[in-house]
């Protein structure tokens, strides 16, 4: 990303959210012990991901941490890997200020299949 920056200095970078999810659900699948918590946890993850209004942003990461309460390492890492540092470049309402084709994954068959 750091090099993108250099090089492509104007450009507005998107992150693949096919991989942000799949690195989410590995990691977790490594911190939370119950296959019914993992569902309400993706959901609200995805609810995050998806969140096409800036003012209701804050409250989508609210119900994040809240579904995970239990489970504080996980909002922990969701909060310091992805919500602080990255959610302008995966997160609906800032992703959609640019033209993007409704491509927001790197892997062409997963899009295609999506789509």
């Amino acid at each position: 990303m750091n090099v993108i920056a250099n090089v492509f200095p104007e450009s507005y970078k998107i992150l693949c959210r096919f991989h942000i999810l799949k690195n989410v659900k590995a990691k977790c699948k490594m911190l939370v012990d119950s296959t019914e918590a993992l569902d309400v946890l993706m959901e609200a993850w995805e609810n995050v991901m998806d969140c096409a209004d800036q003012s209701l942003f804050l409250d989508y990461v609210n119900g994040l941490q809240c579904a995970s309460s239990a489970w504080s390492l996980f909002f922990e890492y969701m909060n310091q890997t992805w919500i602080i540092p990255c959610s302008t470049y995966f997160v609906k309402v800032w992703t959609d200020k640019v033209m993007h084709l409704g491509n927001t994954t790197t892997n062409r068959d997963e899009f295609a299949h999506w789509a």
